[in-house]
């Protein structure tokens, strides 16, 4: 019998001096393997180094076959699988002898080369198994002795490789990344990431010295201050934020009652102006212009178009005035609209409707357009997540989520464009409050096959078009070229908050690379659809600052969503991410520098500006903190120590790592880090009476920026004065400002300061933002201001009654009454 047949390497030389043996075969040799075994078992190419530079990329284990045993390419990608190829399939020999099969284990073993081979691979196996044992008793002992670091992982081993089929391990505990405040047993509020008393977690000395320190007498009196100033901030909001109780509880009409809080149509004409610049031809897109401006017209000739247009034209109003500057429409006032009575008669309105009507296309548009004004004046986010499931539910029993193309019931060109528009606005929304909340979205990608809207204006769209004309190119402006672009990101950062939503599972960081380095392309591609060659028309450049701040926001603020909880809570996390996450911050802090602060509009930019991503900047401010603290703590250390990083270096630890990325260009050196923190924090200062603006996150954001810079304790303490009273006088001054104005109540004839922020010179007028043909005058009349009185009836301790929040409590109580030094 031959053993050709067996396919050994030897077998010819075992069984070559039997004659019948027939015609000997010829038999391949196995080709040498040289590279590593996940670049084999990947097919990519390998540098043979150890580690190779594919698996340094990745942050895998880099690993050889032993010499003589198959990489396991072909029989499985398992830890264990080139062990097993070599040992699982021990090939049989023949007897020469007497014909019969035996084991490797039987065959002569007196000066046989083959069994030389096979002694030397089992060798090489077993010490494969010794070190593997070796690393886990290792870790196994290292995780679970009481003396183990934070992170959990032994950084004295300069051979350490990640394993993509372990779990990331995350920083200290999940309150670096989550929060859940519980009140009693039954009432509880989740926090993500994205809040501020979860990003305090970060900052354990900053918080220490809030809530755990006796404070000097000095600083516990400006806390005290403070605090009252807190207080009587949000007494003045809940009532800014109340309705007229005779236009809401009226049992007249609702549409009668909508109609007589609507302001002059000169007013209504520059409102309507600043919503079509600054909000429709944006990211969000509800209406076709020309329909809605025919609709318009009709209207102030006497006849009403359609059920749903006043509550539109309300919502749309709402918009626009606060598009206008700080504090507009808050107030009663005669000239102008009260935004939370407008929101309030709309929502009665749309609570009205019953049966068919909740189908119409047009109370589809007065949702989003409501649910756009409400995010104006409301700043808790989940109200309006809450709403907005329902409102994406309700297009969805509507069809929307289906391209019309699909139904054999045909959809016109025209309608079935507006369609999508809608869709896309409900997608975008979804996505950015469910950043907001983190809390996982109402629509996965997949779950809809709606195409994207075209690159079209809106006169390029009638209702009597058969054939809808091709868009134009991305680079071309038009009334929709954001909204296409942004829909051409959505899956990638839908795939974003996916991934956050299920960080728990994660076993590796190579989908966070690849969605990352998808949305890091969508920079790049901004710079061929938006050239970076100013326009000579100061108009003009204002448009393409705003286009680009607005593509750039939409996808950098996903990139940040992503990135924050390996950024600043995962010890392992490539260094790629941590550098691309700095960048991203102060990039976002840096938005408002490209201005011409000479320019007749640069304060109602700044304030639309600080209006839209107030939040965004808040969380860029504490991540660009936490860059500082390891830096300025490098700056601290004896010049041995501080110099043994180098740009070349390989980080060994999560503070080693924050280091290098903040030298890893000029642009994020320390000085210039702390400068775009406290440009962030004197401009949210500016704002301090604005509705949204919460001091509890100002004193979170001073104190930290102060202490994480460095220095002795007295020079921490005496930067935190400086801030605190910083905010203290911008409170107290914000209502003597010269010009501010106060508005009457007509129900309880109590006069309320309009909350003018002493940032611009010069007061916003809407008529300052429109060329000299518009209309005339401003519809705000100044009356003389009174000063910012905090009641007397507040005290200087806090309260115990159960009206106060429980952030509030958690707060301030720790914050005045701090424990033992």
């Amino acid at each position: 019998m031959s053993m050709a047949g067996y396919g050994t390497p030897s077998s010819q030389e075992i069984g070559g001096g039997n004659a019948n043996s027939g015609a000997p075969r010829s038999v391949k040799r196995p080709r040498p393997v040289k590279s590593c075994i996940e670049c084999r078992t990947r097919k990519l190419r390998c540098d043979r180094l150890l580690p190779c530079s594919q698996c340094q990329k990745s942050q895998r284990n880099c690993r050889y076959a032993a010499d003589g045993v198959a990489a396991d390419g072909e029989g499985g990608n398992s830890e264990g699988s080139d062990v097993e190829a070599a040992t699982e399939r021990a090939p049989k020999r023949i007897n020469v002898q007497n014909g019969s099969t035996t084991s490797q284990s039987t065959l002569p073993s007196h000066n046989d080369p083959n069994k030389s081979r096979s002694l030397q691979v089992s060798a090489s196996i077993l010490d494969d198994y010794g070190a593997r044992l070796e690393r886990l008793e290792h870790v196994v002992l290292k995780s679970n002795s009481p003396s183990a670091g934070a992170f959990g992982k032994d950084f004295s081993s300069g051979h350490h490789h990640a394993n993509p089929r372990r779990k990331i391990k995350l920083l200290a505990s999940s309150c670096t990344i989550r929060g859940l405040a519980i009140k009693g047993t039954t009432r509880t509020r989740y926090f993500g990431q994205n809040s501020t008393r979860v990003l305090l977690n970060l900052f354990d000395e900053a918080r220490a010295f809030m809530f755990h320190r006796t404070k000097t007498g000095d600083l516990k009196e400006t806390f005290i201050n403070i605090q009252r100033i807190h207080k009587s901030l949000q007494e003045e909001h809940r009532k800014a934020l109340t309705p007229i109780t005779v236009y809401v509880d009226s049992m007249t009409p609702i549409q009668k009652r909508m109609a007589d809080i609507l302001p002059k149509k000169s007013v209504c004409d520059q409102l309507i102006q600043v919503f079509l610049g600054g909000s429709e031809t944006a990211l969000y897109r509800t209406l076709h212009i020309p329909t809605f401006r025919e609709q318009y017209d009709t209207y102030w000739e006497g006849h009403m178009p359609a059920d749903s247009f006043l509550p539109q034209l309300l919502s749309i109003l709402c918009i626009g005035y606060r598009f206008i500057g700080l504090g507009k429409g808050l107030y009663p006032d005669r000239d102008g609209i009260h935004l939370p009575t407008a929101c309030a008669l709309v929502r009665h309105w749309l609570d009205g409707l019953r049966g068919k009507q909740l189908i119409e296309f047009g109370t589809l548009q007065t949702e989003v357009l409501l649910l756009m004004a409400q995010r104006m004046i409301n700043p808790k986010f989940q109200e309006s997540w809450t709403r907005l499931g329902l409102v994406v539910r309700m297009a969805m029993s509507m069809g929307l989520h289906r391209d019309p193309s699909e139904f054999p019931q045909k959809v016109s060109p025209f309608w079935s464009e507006l369609r999508r528009r809608i869709w896309y606005t409900l997608m975008e929304l979804d996505l950015q409050m469910s950043m907001q909340c983190n809390m996982p979205a109402c629509v996965r990608d997949g779950d809809y096959t709606t195409r994207p809207p075209q690159n079209l204006d809106d006169d390029d769209l009638d209702p009597d078009l058969h054939e809808l004309p091709d868009g134009k190119s991305i680079d071309q402006p038009t009334d929709s070229q954001i909204q296409v672009y942004s829909a051409s990101t959505l899956a990638y950062r839908f795939r974003a908050v996916d991934l956050i939503n299920r960080i728990d599972s994660l076993t590796d960081f190579q989908e966070v690379l690849d969605c990352g380095n998808a949305l890091e392309r969508s920079f790049e591609d901004l710079r061929f659809i938006l050239p970076r060659t100013p326009p000579e028309n100061p108009a003009d450049a204002n448009r393409q600052w705003r286009i680009r701040t607005i593509l750039d926001m939409t996808c950098r603020r996903t990139q940040l969503m992503l990135y924050r909880p390996f950024a600043l809570s995962t010890p392992d996390a490539p260094h790629y991410i941590l550098t691309a996450y700095l960048r991203s911050s102060v990039i976002l802090l840096s938005y408002p520098d490209d201005l011409d602060t000479n320019a007749a509009t640069y304060w109602h930019i700044w304030h639309m500006h600080y209006l839209i991503l107030k939040q965004d900047i808040l969380q860029a401010a504490f991540s660009v903190c936490y860059y500082i603290k390891h830096a300025a703590a490098k700056d601290s250390l004896p010049s041995p120590a501080s110099s043994s990083l180098t740009k070349s270096s390989k980080a060994e630890s999560i503070e080693e790592a924050c280091i290098l990325a903040s030298e890893s260009s000029a642009l994020l050196s320390l000085p210039r880090l702390v400068n775009a923190v406290e440009k962030a924090l004197e401009a949210m200062i500016k704002r301090i009476r604005e509705i949204g603006t919460d001091l509890k996150d100002l004193v979170s954001l001073t104190v930290v920026l102060s202490i994480c810079q460095g220095g002795t304790w007295a020079a921490k303490e005496e930067r935190v004065k400086r801030g605190m009273r910083a905010i203290m006088e911008a409170g107290l001054q914000a209502g003597v400002q010269p010009g501010a104005k106060t508005m009457a109540d007509p129900d309880s004839q109590t006069t309320f300061n309009l909350p003018i922020i002493p940032g611009p010179p010069n007061t916003m007028s809407m008529h300052s933002l429109h060329s000299p043909s518009g209309h005339s005058g401003s519809f705000l009349n100044p009356v003389p201001a009174q000063p910012f009185m905090m009641p007397h009836d507040i005290p200087h301790t806090i309260p115990g009654s159960e009206d106060l929040a429980m952030w509030d409590m958690e707060f301030w109580n720790p914050l005045l009454h701090g424990g033992p030094r």
